[in-house]
Parts: structure tokens; C-alpha cells; sequence
């Protein structure tokens, strides 16, 4: 999974995530900040979140919230984080949730 591919599906994912997170009306943010150490990508939004009952669980497969969903968006998005020697982390604050 360590290709452009790899990346953009990851990053396709968590952003269509936040798009669906915040149905009509809602904000979604993305963001890349970079230096000479990491680059940082971040996808915010200001839905709901996901449910508490997932939280611990979020980046496992076959965890879904979504009625139509299979669970492995976050899994996959995890896989390729991880073959950039980089992680995926994520976050509610303020009304936003935010995967980094």
C-alpha cells in the first residue's frame, strides 16, 4: 500500500467519511501540514461524530456506524498511514471531529 494509490484512496476515504458525517449544512475542513520531518494530513468536520459505543474500536475491521458500510475504510486508511511509516489518530473536540 505504499504508493500514491494508496494515499489517495486513503485520503478519498476519510473525506467522503467527513462528508457523510455531516449530511446538508454541515462543514468539512482538510488540511496538510508539512515540514521536514512528516507531512500531516486532516480531515475535520462538524457532524455528529462517531457513536461513543464505537470509539474504542473505530480503526478495527467490519466497524461501521453506516447502514450501507462494511467496515474497512479506516482499517485500509490505517494499513496505508502505516506503510508511509505514519499513523492514523482521531479525535472529538469542540463540536469536530478530526482524523489526523
Amino acid at each position: 500500500m505504499d504508493s500514491p494509490d494508496g494515499l489517495r484512496a486513503a485520503f478519498l476515504n476519510l473525506t467522503l467519511n467527513a462528508i457523510d458525517a455531516t449530511g446538508p449544512g454541515g462543514h468539512v475542513w482538510l488540511s496538510l501540514k508539512a515540514d521536514e520531518s512528516a507531512n500531516v494530513l486532516i480531515v475535520e468536520d462538524d457532524g455528529h461524530g462517531p457513536p461513543a459505543e464505537l470509539a474504542e474500536s473505530l480503526f478495527e475491521s467490519f466497524v461501521t456506524s453506516k447502514p450501507e458500510g462494511i467496515g474497512l475504510g479506516l482499517t485500509v486508511a490505517t494499513a496505508v498511514a502505516l506503510a508511509h511509516h505514519g499513523h492514523l489518530s482521531w479525535n472529538r473536540s469542540n463540536g469536530r471531529t478530526r482524523f489526523v
